[in-house]
């Protein structure tokens, strides 16, 4: 087995025994303090970091825990596929995580199917490593090509001295 079937085995199996992790316990529909959650309700992202969006169906995933791993999951499995193709065989890599909501019982937006979901929002610092041969534009929508429909990645807005500037990919993939 070559080392990268080990690994992908290995979450495959951790994933699995997720379900038995402990977990706070929330009541669908309700963030940690008993409120109702919607799209609505979400903090805008800001416009300086990378954003990972999910909206990950609860069908696929019975506890927080598992839906935020389904989600690192479907990401390394886009980032090898866009370094196998791109890249020479390297890994994309993001910049350090800055902060994370979520998992949360949710309903997705109408526009995804408002299927009842999992909502979880993860920001990093811009940019991704691993491949400087590319465009980041490229990388970009290359990895949101290759991601299920619930996970949504966000390029940051770069600024040029104090002017906004435009955003690389600023939505990967209109759903």
């Amino acid at each position: 087995m070559q080392p990268r079937q080990i690994t992908s085995t290995t979450l495959v199996v951790l994933v699995a025994l997720l379900p038995g992790c402990a977990t706070h316990r929330v009541e669908m529909g309700q963030d940690d303090m008993g409120k109702s959650v919607s799209a609505s309700d979400m903090t805008p992202a800001n416009p300086h970091l990378d954003h990972i969006f999910a909206w990950i169906p609860r069908d696929r995933a019975q506890t927080a825990s598992v839906a935020e791993a389904l989600v690192y999951i479907e990401l390394g499995r886009a980032k090898e596929e866009v370094g196998k193709i791109l890249c020479g065989g390297d890994w994309l890599i993001n910049s350090a995580s800055v902060d994370s909501t979520g998992p949360y019982p949710a309903t997705a937006p109408a526009i995804l199917g408002g299927y009842p979901a999992w909502y979880f929002h993860v920001s990093h610092k811009p940019g991704l490593a691993g491949c400087p041969s590319m465009p980041a534009e490229t990388l970009y929508r290359e990895l949101g090509d290759r991601l299920p429909t619930w996970i949504t990645v966000r390029a940051a807005s770069p600024q040029l001295g104090k002017k906004p500037g435009t955003a690389i990919a600023t939505i990967l993939r209109e759903h």
